[in-house]
């Protein structure tokens, strides 16, 4: 598994789980800024060098995000799925939030299940 670890973003964790397949782990109990977006998207981008992949965006236990790092997520070109994994209710307050702002050009679900989201996204890679 391939991972990169940005020390600026300490809030932020990138790996290559599967071919095609990223997570984007967000350090519970952080409050995610636009920063630790950019850093997120920064790591996406490198790791997998521009080429297109999907996303499992791991939520679990993050105080907030806020709108400005939605919005870089949002926007993140290259990805082709975003599968939002929590456990807890405030996880699933936090997704139904950023699934209630501007969707991102691609697929958006929320799971509190890794392997159905697995699954999920399997079935979107590129």
């Amino acid at each position: 598994m391939q991972s990169l670890q940005d020390t600026a973003a300490a809030n932020v964790g990138v790996d290559l789980i599967s071919e095609g397949i990223v997570r984007i782990t967000l350090k519970p109990g952080a409050r995610m800024t636009a920063e630790d977006g950019a850093a997120a998207s920064e790591g996406l981008l490198a790791l997998m060098g521009g080429e297109p992949s999907v996303v499992l965006l791991q939520i679990t236990g993050v105080g907030s995000v806020s709108r400005e790092a939605i919005s870089v997520y949002s926007e993140a070109a290259t990805v082709r799925a975003f599968a939002i994994l929590g456990a807890t209710p405030v996880d699933r307050v936090i997704a139904h939030g950023m699934l209630g702002l501007p969707k991102p050009p691609c697929p958006t679900e929320y799971f509190t299940d890794e392997c159905e989201a697995m699954r999920w996204l399997h079935g979107h890679r590129p």
